[in-house]
């Protein structure tokens, strides 16, 4: 009797088939690198202020908001979710913390000790991002709520609350260290823009070198094999929106402190849509991502944002020439990416 052939093992097949997405992954670096290079040049081409050092430093405390709030959303689509709660998060957790500072705490203890006040405030913040983040894991992972149904129904349900605690209007009155991230820099280098390279990093090291992130990406790839596998992955949705919870936690504290104020609009017509731009042109799917790509997809769109401006100040419907470029941006990815996957497959 012939020997029957060995059957090959699941990490195998999994290995032998990440590799035309590893591929895929590596010539997306290389296409945002391009697009990145070409977007810098024409707008330093066209317009003489856009590569200052101001112009530059603008950039760097602007773009750190959304580029947080974006690793929130890519951390979910790693498995096969999404959360459209987490600008919502982030304005509660502000609100929250704002009200902490006016309205519970008298001003003169505040001013008294206000270094203390505002680390309690920005931990509010940060408990906040938790809560939240347990309220959608039990949704999801949980009770079996589509992550899509689950999150627009908590993004709801916390803006509500905001709207409930403010009555719709800004909160503001802070003592001048809520300012502090927001506004200062450290060795030249903007504070905020320190805390996106290290959340950043923090996702990296999360996703890449931990057993955490290994069971997540094993789950976006395939949940059934993972839970044959010994993988709980009602544990791992659990710890996916929680992490993504404090990611938008804080966001919030960078939009409550480069604005000095909290409320219930800030982000919430475009923020989210961004965060799954940017995961779109990072070529974020269930089970695979990089991470370099997030970050250069936040460099994109913030050179878009403030290239556009510069060239187009003054002329009337400028801003909606920002959003029609965003949108262009993306088809033309999706373009590409087809024409590519098209040729790797000929190959």
């Amino acid at each position: 009797m012939e020997p029957k052939p060995a059957k090959t093992s699941m990490v195998n097949r999994g290995l032998f088939s990440m590799r035309p997405v590893v591929a895929q992954i590596d010539r997306q670096t290389i296409l945002l690198l391009g697009v990145f290079v070409a977007l810098v040049a024409f707008f330093g081409f066209t317009r003489d202020t856009f590569l200052t050092e101001r112009s530059i430093t603008s950039m760097a405390f602007q773009l750190p908001e959304i580029g947080v709030l974006a690793l929130a959303m890519m951390i979910p689509i790693l498995t096969g979710g999404i959360n459209l709660s987490v600008n919502a998060i982030s304005n509660l957790g502000a609100v929250l913390a704002g009200l902490f500072l006016v309205k519970l705490v008298p001003q003169e203890v505040v001013s008294a000790q206000p270094a203390l006040y505002v680390l309690l405030a920005f931990s509010i913040v940060l408990v906040i991002g938790v809560v939240t983040g347990i309220i959608n894991g039990l949704l999801v992972g949980y009770i079996g709520v589509p992550p899509i149904l689950a999150t627009l129904a908590t993004m709801t349900f916390f803006t509500g609350i905001s709207t409930g605690l403010t009555g719709g209007k800004t909160v503001t009155g802070f003592p001048d260290q809520v300012g502090y991230i927001g506004s200062e820099s450290f060795l030249t280098i903007p504070i905020p823009f320190i805390i996106f390279v290290l959340v950043t990093v923090l996702t990296y090291i999360l996703l890449f070198q931990t057993s955490f992130g290994f069971k997540t990406r094993m789950m976006g790839s395939n949940p059934t094999a993972s839970m044959f596998s010994g993988v709980n992955n009602r544990t791992v949705i659990m710890r996916v929106y929680i992490v993504s919870g404090i990611f938008a936690a804080i966001t919030g504290i960078l939009v409550m402190s480069r604005t000095m104020s909290a409320a219930i609009e800030y982000g919430s017509t475009t923020y989210v849509l961004l965060t799954i731009l940017i995961c779109v042109l990072a070529y974020i799917v269930p089970g695979f991502g990089n991470v370099f790509n997030m970050f250069l997809a936040v460099l994109i769109l913030q050179v878009i944002s403030t290239g556009f401006h510069m060239v187009l100040l003054g002329v009337r419907g400028s801003s909606f020439f920002k959003d029609f470029s965003w949108g262009v941006l993306m088809i033309l990815i999706f373009i590409i990416n087809y024409f590519m996957r098209g040729k790797k497959a000929q190959e």
